[in-house]
């Protein structure tokens, strides 16, 4: 089928079928993920994944984070990053020594062990903000939480990936490693000091075009350009944008129909392309796996990352179902971990058999992880009528920015609710007395 045609396939039926999945209460990317392996090899055969279509998730990808950039502030995010380090380092840490463990004792060799172990170890960074987008969580303490891990999680996990690949090559591996370093380091330094004022500069002098649309390019060349420099520097693409969107937000945040017209072309195509691309990845013959070997690889993948994520943020929140939210946050594998995949099949570091079962797995940590966080935020509001991610105080306080917090509470605690969990973060305020909420 030629390529427009079966994007407007695509993009028709994964957002009927993200609507139907919204509607049930889950994230709606449960249904664009389901809309590609429906019309993919894995089902109907109708759409297969192309270089344009490959192009256009690439772009759906990088929007996502920049969008999602976009509605942080800088400060709060700066002080989730303590947490962040915590919860990446154990996030990677015991994945990837489960995962090569597990790999010895299924009675893989050493290379493909350490392989299985790297693939296990790097988190999402697009699947985790989307859901927690879909849920309204993404400016909550434990949003926030996820956010930066996520981050630094995805530049361990490109680290990694070099050493693969230096593995692979037979290259020396401490000499690229450092190289690689020592360019992300100077590429996010520079971005967060220099870059930032740059970048604000250029947005700011768009804002004074006569061309009423101006700001607008100006912002997506902006996103695309600092991803594009972040892959050169041997990052990610969405580490740039991410980034961009962070530094960006506050004076985009300033024009909301701007604001809002970003996000309308980003979920309203890109993003939505991005995500049906994965289930186009689902492959069509399934009958020469083990299916013991992909359950345990896929319970191992939730439980590793879990245990990891509610390890590194259990210092910091103190709370265990908090932390636990964390690590499920982290469980889902994506881009990165389907390139260390398919750089280790090319090297022939692993079988045909084995990349295939990994790369199911990474997919089926995908399609279930919104499903547990969509459970794990709601369980509190079920136990006590009150939205998860709300700040609480005294009887009779008026609490602002109630949005950048998450508090499970228990009944006796629960005195006064500020609501601000619009998608865009913006909404009404209400005060809560003894379960009655007011203006």
């Amino acid at each position: 089928m030629d390529t427009l045609p079966a994007l407007l396939i695509v993009l028709v039926v994964a957002k009927v079928l993200g609507e139907l999945v919204e509607r049930a209460g889950f994230p709606a990317l449960v249904g664009e993920i389901a809309a590609g392996a429906l019309l993919g090899p894995a089902l109907l055969g109708i759409v297969t994944m192309d270089d344009t279509i490959g192009t256009f998730a690439d772009i759906g990808l990088i929007v996502l984070l920049f969008t999602s950039g976009l509605q942080l502030n800088m400060r709060s995010f700066r002080n989730s990053v303590r947490t962040g380090f915590s919860v990446a380092l154990w996030g990677v840490i015991i994945p990837l020594l489960g995962g090569t463990a597990a790999g010895l004792v299924l009675g893989f060799g050493h290379v493909e062990s350490l392989v299985i172990g790297i693939t296990l170890s790097i988190t999402s960074i697009g699947v985790s903000l989307r859901s927690l987008i879909d849920l309204h969580q993404l400016k909550t303490d434990v949003g926030l939480a996820i956010v930066s891990a996520a981050v630094i999680d995805d530049a361990i996990g490109i680290v990694l990936l070099g050493s693969l690949s230096a593995l692979a090559l037979k290259e020396s591996q401490v000499s690229n490693l450092a190289v690689l370093l020592l360019l992300a380091a100077l590429f996010i330094g520079l971005l967060l000091t220099v870059g930032r004022r740059a970048l604000v500069w250029v947005f700011k002098a768009s804002q004074k075009a006569h061309t009423h649309e101006m700001s607008y390019s100006v912002a997506l060349v902006l996103g695309l350009l600092t991803a594009v420099l972040s892959n050169g520097a041997g990052l990610h693409y969405a580490i740039g944008a991410f980034l961009a969107g962070l530094v960006l937000g506050d004076s985009i945040r300033s024009d909301q129909t701007l604001y809002d017209s970003l996000f309308d072309v980003a979920f309203g195509f890109f993003v939505t392309i991005f995500f049906a691309s994965i289930g186009l990845l689902f492959p069509s013959d399934l009958s020469h796996f083990s299916v013991f070997l992909l359950v345990a690889l896929f319970l191992l993948a939730l439980a590793t990352k879990t245990a990891g994520g509610l390890a590194g943020a259990l210092p910091a929140f103190k709370n265990y179902r908090k932390s636990f939210l964390v690590g499920l946050g982290l469980c889902p594998r994506g881009e990165v971990a389907l390139v260390v995949v398919k750089v280790s099949l090319a090297a022939g570091l692993l079988s045909a058999a084995l990349f295939s079962t990994l790369t199911i797995v990474i997919i089926g940590t995908v399609l279930v992880t919104p499903l547990l966080l969509a459970w794990g935020f709601s369980s509190p509001k079920k136990r006590s009528g009150i939205p998860f991610g709300c700040k609480v105080g005294k009887d009779g306080a008026d609490i602002n920015d109630a949005d950048q917090y998450s508090f499970p509470v228990d009944d006796d605690e629960i005195r006064v609710v500020v609501f601000l969990h619009q998608p865009q973060g913006l909404g009404e305020r209400g005060i809560l007395h003894n379960g009655d909420v007011t203006p």
